[in-house]
């Protein structure tokens, strides 16, 4: 865990996603960029309705433009000290994540609605958004111990919405399972229902599948979905599309890619010891 400023962040992974959205510009149209900072915002902002049904306090107006205005603001750090200030005064971190991160996302997306802020900057305070929340993983919500006997090889595959190749991911699994993993497999799925299938499943890792580049934004769409719904989760990539486009599949920060089953067999393997805490 990280000092200073940065407060109780994971440094590494807080510095690895501000990347984020802005990674893109220069390799996806600009209405794709925005889509990506359109799921961080809608799909965070749904959270937001959590805090009546958990009796959370809810943070005051003022406190949310605050942290708004930060996350907007010139200086890239601000909304991370923002939140490292109000964990130092106390804040319980389901109370960071549902009533100051998801309440934040939401303002910004009636304010992007509303015309009152540009696109543009919507997308840098989302992906600034996207990093505290990967910054804070280890602590909002830790690996949890490996059960007796070592742990369960058990994985979700899914080809990404829209991907029309699917013989790979099928005989992939179908191998999988042959080395004595519990596969279940999604395909011919859209990106909500793939969502709401991930966050049900008690499958510790997945296995993403995209057959090439033109899946890109489809994949990088899925992957900040799960970042915000299913956090526990480690994801591996695998398809054409690592050879194609490895290097901004790196920029989504997925836990491993593959391209062959050799290799996401020892990748999927390595996804299921436990997570080294940040120092």
């Amino acid at each position: 865990m990280t000092s200073g400023p940065q407060g109780p962040f994971d440094r590494r992974l807080l510095e690895q996603s501000a990347f984020g959205l802005t990674s893109f510009k220069s390799a996806l149209p600009a209405d794709a960029v925005l889509s990506l900072a359109r799921e961080v915002v809608t799909r965070l902002a749904g959270r937001a309705r959590e805090l009546e049904a958990r009796d959370l306090a809810a943070p005051s107006r003022a406190e949310i433009d605050a942290l708004c205005a930060a996350l907007t603001s010139t200086d890239p750090e601000a909304g991370a000290r923002f939140i490292a200030g109000i964990r130092r005064e106390g804040a319980a971190l389901d109370v960071i994540y549902l009533a100051y991160l998801a309440s934040a996302a939401r303002r910004l997306g009636e304010w992007w609605d509303e015309d009152r802020v540009p696109s543009a900057l919507v997308t840098i305070a989302s992906s600034r958004i996207y990093a505290i929340m990967r910054g804070l993983r280890h602590v909002l919500d830790p690996p949890l111990d490996p059960p007796p006997g070592g742990a369960v090889r058990a994985a979700v595959f899914a080809a990404v919405p829209g991907e029309t190749h699917t013989l790979g991911v099928t005989m992939a699994a179908d191998l999988f399972r042959r080395e004595g993993w519990e596969v279940e497999l999604l395909v011919g799925l859209g990106h909500d229902e793939l969502i709401a299938r991930f966050a049900a499943s008690p499958a510790p890792v997945l296995g993403l599948s995209a057959s090439g580049a033109r899946s890109l934004v489809a994949l990088a769409k899925l992957l900040l979905a799960i970042r915000i719904a299913c956090p526990r989760a480690r994801v591996m990539v695998c398809g054409q599309i690592v050879a194609d486009a490895a290097d901004l599949v790196a920029h989504l920060h997925p836990e491993a890619m593959a391209n062959d089953v050799p290799s996401a067999l020892a990748g999927m393997q390595a996804l299921l010891e436990p997570a080294p805490r940040p120092s």
